[in-house]
């Protein structure tokens, strides 16, 4: 089995030519300039074409399969050289050296991209469906081993029949070790069947489960951050979960009778056979069956509980905030709230469980009744010689082949409409517009430093909200440091993360060497500067680990000195010189209050860009910390464009500009006074900001 990770000679090439044959020539041009390396891996190129809305499949090389696609596909053997393929009628061919198709002989193993569609800004089409086509393959094998288990069913009843007919009835009981044999064989092929579809089922549904899952965390990734900060985390971890739901009904009781369902035929049809009008009970009380548990339905989703967000929430907010309730030591206000919901969540549970307890007994209740009703209509048929006893006692063990998937159908009924709303909801939130499209495919200058022009930039984060940034316009050359100043809440930070391209402009424009940001590549842009904001959290792990994020190949020299560049040697020496010691050791939310602003500008230190951006670095104003930091930035000067947010004079005094912002809007934008003039100056900006703080 092939490693994700495995590399694959130069692919990043055989990438670019396979877009360029796809017509993809803007995207094909973006995975030239990225920074992918020429041997990059397996799920490096499945990332690829999940960036630039590519859907594509890894398989194994079948010519089968591969008698059916549409595209060229990418052909990754077990030995020899990586080839971009394609169908010609009934034959493969590969593109050769000078761009000509030649004949192949597929190889008989490796791995193959199957490019499945293409992006298309007009297609509109159910994505569940499409994750849920890829499993086609199990289809077959479960109808056949529903079908199979269905047949086979029928050999109890019939082998009942036939024991009461002819052992008893014909005194024949030398025949009955030959009936005995062959029902349980049958009986042993049934059970065998209803195993192996159970596996199959458990497989298909944890691979969409897989798939549904993967897909929605890198949609999520992929959305506007304005998009995802309007949105709860509960609302965020609730998508992740309903692959959970899928693969809880699929593999399930619920699932099974899901799938037995329509092979009740074989018993209606055996029914029949045996008794003739006697089908008709069962085949009415379905109807009936359909029409009640339909009004139940109604009746339980009526009470669906309403406060379960809400309810999640509350213990969200305490596994964010737990550091700050402590340390407040007045927790009754959140207690409360946290019981109100509580409760009310109880009891709208309960209320919900009642009403579907009532739904499960009138489901066994009518299974029971339809059972009855046939055992009282065959005695008739037997009196009347229509029917034998036996045929009888087997239509009545029948019954519970119609009856038995119809009730645990019907009673997953609720589990079906969560699954359709989620199935709805997955759709609605595939459809929504991520950051990537073939209109961002331009990457930055990665060696030298930019020019960034704000051109009337103006930003709020909701309609009744007053703007965040409005009309904001100054220039910033390459190689300039600005410092950007104000009170808290003018906007300071929202404009550097408007910089960096992690929140687009509403109006208005801001251009990277004099080209609009939302022509840039989202991701290569965010890859390619340094950003530090004010405060970063933990990730579990190491310190090493944590700062690996911005640069994963980085050595250990390398973090130390990014550490000290930052002003935070400090951390070191509180893990005892050992950069990869748990952090969660040293009690992790203690020591991200410490040390996350220093470990956010080590880690934007540790990319080395031209393009460096930082919110309030050194905000504890540590003598030492703010010494180390200020050499980094003198030995900066005039290599990256740097901008920064602070309120601390002496940081301020090292910038080539100033700008001063107030309620989102430039005050002043310009160089700094000279030192005979700067004092005055510096008492009013930092009257301003005393003023307005926060």
């Amino acid at each position: 089995m092939h490693n994700q990770a495995q590399s694959v000679p130069n692919l990043k090439s055989l990438l670019v030519t396979l877009f360029t044959q796809l017509g993809l020539n803007a995207q094909a041009k973006n995975i030239e300039r990225s920074a992918l390396v020429d041997d990059a891996s397996y799920l490096d190129a499945y990332v690829l074409f999940k960036k630039h809305h590519v859907v594509a499949d890894l398989r194994s090389i079948d010519p089968e399969t591969l008698s059916h696609t549409i595209y060229p596909f990418l052909i990754l053997p077990e030995e020899g050289e990586p080839q971009i393929g394609r169908r010609n009628q009934h034959t493969f061919e590969y593109l050769g050296p000078h761009n000509q198709w030649q004949p192949i002989t597929l190889p008989s193993d490796g791995k193959v991209f199957i490019i499945n569609s293409l992006p298309s800004l007009n297609q509109k089409r159910s994505r569940f469906a499409s994750q849920f086509k890829q499993q086609k393959k199990w289809f077959k094998p479960v109808f056949l081993l529903s079908l199979v288990a269905s047949l086979t069913g029928l050999a109890i009843p019939l082998f009942t029949m036939a024991v009461y007919d002819r052992v008893i009835g014909g005194q024949a009981p030398n025949i009955l070790p030959g009936i005995a044999i062959g029902a349980f064989l049958a009986l042993s092929i049934f059970i065998s069947s209803r195993l192996l579809r159970a596996k199959v089922l458990a497989s298909a549904s944890n691979k969409l489960a897989r798939d549904l899952s993967a897909v929605s965390f890198n949609q999520l990734l992929s959305m506007p951050l304005m998009m995802l900060s309007r949105v709860g985390l509960s609302n965020h971890l609730a998508r992740l979960r309903n692959a959970e739901k899928v693969r809880g009904l699929l593999s399930g009781p619920s699932g099974g009778g899901l799938i037995d369902l329509p092979f009740t035929i074989v018993a209606l049809i055996a029914i029949t056979v045996l008794s003739g009008w006697l089908v008709l009970v069962p085949l009415c009380m379905l109807i009936l069956f359909y029409l009640v548990m339909k009004a139940l339905n109604r009746y339980t989703q009526a009470t669906s509980p309403t406060i379960s967000n809400d309810y999640q929430n509350s213990l969200n907010e305490l596994a964010k905030n737990v550091l700050e309730l402590k340390t407040a030591g007045e927790t009754e206000g959140w207690y409360a709230d946290f019981i109100r919901r509580c409760r009310e969540h109880c009891r709208q549970q309960f209320i919900y469980a009642k009403r579907n307890g009532l739904n499960a007994a009138v489901a066994h209740a009518m299974g029971l009744i339809t059972a009855l009703v046939t055992v009282f209509c065959g005695i008739f048929l037997v009196l009347n010689q229509s029917i034998s006893p036996g045929a009888l006692i087997a239509c009545g063990m029948l019954i519970w082949r119609i009856t038995g998937p119809a009730q645990l159908a019907f009673s997953s009924a609720p589990k079906i409409n969560m699954i359709n709303s989620t199935v709805t909801q997955f759709d609605r939130f595939m459809e929504v517009t991520t950051e990537f499209n073939q209109l961002r495919l331009d990457g930055p200058n990665l060696n030298k430093a930019p020019a960034l022009n704000f051109k009337h930039v103006t930003l709020r984060y909701t309609a009744e909200a007053e703007p965040a940034l409005s009309g904001v316009t100054f220039d910033v050359e390459a190689g300039e440091t600005v410092a950007i100043i104000g009170p808290n809440g003018s906007g300071k930070s929202t404009l550097l993360l408007t910089a960096v391209g992690v929140i687009d402009t509403q109006a208005g424009f801001v251009t990277l060497d004099g080209k609009n940001l939302k022509q840039f590549d989202p991701e290569a842009l965010r890859q390619w500067a340094a950003f530090s904001p004010t405060h970063t959290e933990l990730l579990p792990g190491s310190l090493a680990d944590n700062l690996r994020l911005a640069k994963p190949d980085a050595t250990d020299e390398e973090l130390c000195q990014a550490l000290y560049e930052a002003g935070g040697d400090a951390l070191k020496e509180v893990l005892g010189g050992d950069l990869h010691r748990s952090l969660s050791a040293q009690g992790a939310n203690m020591f991200s209050v410490v040390g996350s602003g220093y470990i956010s500008l080590a880690r934007a230190l540790l990319k080395k860009s031209p393009l460096l951006v930082m919110d309030e670095p050194i905000a504890n104003r540590n003598p030492f910390a703010k010494k180390t930091f200020i050499e980094t930035l003198t030995k900066l000067k005039g290599k990256t464009t740097i901008l920064f947010t602070s309120h601390d004079q002496e940081l301020i005094q090292h910038a080539d500009k100033v700008v001063i912002l107030d309620k989102g809007s430039v005050v002043y934008a310009g160089p700094i006074p000279n030192k005979p003039a700067a004092s005055d100056e510096n008492q009013s900006m930092a009257s301003m900001e005393t003023t307005h703080n926060e």
